[in-house]
């Protein structure tokens, strides 16, 4: 297929020139790190960091002191690294459903297998918000530990989500786009001392690896954005997808945050709200313009207040949506199926056993659009118009 050099992105890296030279100057500043920030958020808690989310995952489930071979509940709809990291830090994962009412954790399901597991991971997928207060419930005494790598500002009933587990985590790569680096958010400091000793074991990156990092990071935003992106970066980054991992999934080695990554994301967090709240709004215009298709959109629940780091739309089947997908790609407008093999490497190397429905249902109806803060009134009705169109002749 001949790519549009206008292609719109379907995700958003908002790594700059400014935020490249910001790193580069932290690597060599003496500074501590001001968490005065993540404190007017969050209020007064234990913030801990690591390279990337999943290293946090890791380190949070290490710290636990659950037995070896433990079973950890998990949303089957999830990214596979979840699963990677569980069996790296020396337990099963063991598949929970999902709920097609809010893409999250269904609790019944949940309640059925709780007795079997020792903690739960759940995730906060697309930044909509858990059931927390029956997730929590059902759980008891066993641990249950946020996954917000999607969710950072999002809230559940009034706060903000990561803060009800044992302890949570977030990916500084997603949506605030810091770069890298993982934080955990401890809120049971009865295992402040067990985080502590897991992360001493981290190493620390050299100043080198630093350097390089930041400047991979700022080609890689840089070459996301049009008109690079459909000139030369989608075709390039599809073809050696498969037999490069260029976004370090399939495998990662924990460490410590870099300072460059932390200096960004603690830098960018005193104003990301406003870019949250135009994220929001970018996305109220495409509910809006989408209201009357047979399309199941992504609507607020009660209680809830999203993010929207991704807008996930529903289709009434398979070939409506994969239609969608190389239609919209045709008209300039990328778009993901994400996640939607996740249940078939489950199958082949995590005892998946198929007891999870509602998601193999989902993953086959699902894309999500791009709504990002960057996006002008112009990109967002010219996708708008073209989902309408599509819908209207299927």
């Amino acid at each position: 297929m001949k790519i549009k050099p206008n292609l719109i992105p379907r995700f958003n890296f908002d790594y700059t020139f400014k935020d490249f030279i910001y790193a580069i100057k932290s690597i060599f500043s003496s500074d501590e790190f001001d968490l005065k920030p993540l404190e007017l958020i969050f209020g007064e808690r234990t913030f801990l960091f690591t390279n990337y989310g999943r290293s946090s995952l890791y380190v949070i489930l290490k710290a636990l002191n659950l037995p070896k071979g433990s079973k950890i509940g998990v949303p089957l709809y999830s990214c596979t690294v979840v699963f990677d990291v569980i069996v790296k830090a020396g337990f099963v994962p063991c598949f929970i459903d999902m709920g097609l009412n809010n893409y999250t954790m269904d609790v019944q399901d949940l309640e059925k297998r709780i007795a079997d597991l020792s903690a739960v991971v759940v995730i906060h997928t697309f930044g909509r918000p858990a059931d927390m207060d029956n997730i929590v419930k059902i759980a008891g005494d066993k641990p249950v530990v946020e996954d917000c790598a999607h969710s950072l500002l999002s809230e559940y009933k009034g706060k903000k989500t990561g803060t009800r587990g044992v302890a949570s985590f977030y990916s500084l790569a997603k949506y605030i786009s810091a770069g890298d680096g993982g934080m955990i958010i401890l809120n049971n400091n009865e295992f402040k001392g067990n985080f502590q000793r897991e992360l001493h074991l981290l190493h620390t990156p050299s100043l080198l690896s630093e350097i390089k990092h930041s400047l991979l990071l700022y080609v890689y935003s840089f070459l996301y954005h049009k008109p690079w992106y459909g000139l030369f970066a989608f075709s390039l980054g599809t073809y050696i997808e498969n037999s490069v991992d260029i976004a370090g999934k399939r495998t990662f080695s924990a460490s410590k945050i870099g300072k460059s990554d932390c200096s960004v994301f603690l830098r960018k967090l005193e104003t990301f709200q406003k870019k949250v709240g135009l994220q929001r709004r970018n996305s109220q215009m495409l509910l809006d313009e989408l209201e009357n298709t047979s399309l199941i959109l992504p609507y607020e629940q009660k209680d809830t207040s999203y993010n929207y780091f991704l807008f996930p739309l529903l289709f009434e089947s398979k070939d409506k949506r994969d239609n969608a997908y190389e239609v919209l790609r045709k008209m300039g407008i990328d778009t993901a199926k994400l996640w939607s093999m996740t249940p078939v490497v489950a199958r082949q190397f995590y005892g998946y056993k198929g007891e999870c429905p509602n998601t193999e249902e989902f993953v086959d109806r699902v894309l999500t659009l791009p709504n990002y803060y960057s996006l002008t009134d112009k990109d967002l009705l010219k996708i708008a118009s073209t989902v309408k169109k599509i819908d209207e002749l299927t």
